[in-house]
């Protein structure tokens, strides 16, 4: 009984331990399409320059050089994380539309812990 209840305790640590994972994962994955979006100067403490090209609007040519990021009208669905604790892959869609032009897109991204933060090493989007 008592083995029992110990590979029970240690299971549901590992549960446990596996979930606050990917809340964190899944909250750094929100913020690094915030930085993509938004064209920020710090981008690249988020992600490395393919990725960034890969999801920032005006780098995809889907608006002109001259986009200004509007946080109230971006919108990222639920997180789905998967990960072995160092390295994940998320799955989020992601909505934005304004007067000029809008999308809703799934994305893949993959992610791994980079200085006690998630980076974003590659992004994978389908129109």
């Amino acid at each position: 009984m008592n083995r029992k209840k110990r590979i029970l305790s240690i299971t549901m640590l590992l549960v446990i331990a596996y979930v606050l994972f990917g809340l964190w994962i899944a909250h750094d994955t929100k913020l690094i399409l915030k930085k993509a979006m938004s064209g920020a100067a710090d981008y690249a403490d988020y992600m490395n320059s393919s990725t960034y090209r890969k999801i920032n609007p005006a780098e995809r040519e889907l608006t002109d050089k001259h986009f200004v990021y509007d946080k109230q009208i971006h919108q990222t669905g639920f997180v789905f994380p998967l990960h072995f604790f160092f390295v994940s892959d998320t799955f989020v869609t992601q909505q934005y539309e304004n007067k000029e032009f809008g999308f809703k897109e799934p994305i893949r991204l993959k992610l791994r812990l980079k200085s006690g933060k998630w980076y974003a090493t590659d992004a994978f989007i389908q129109p």
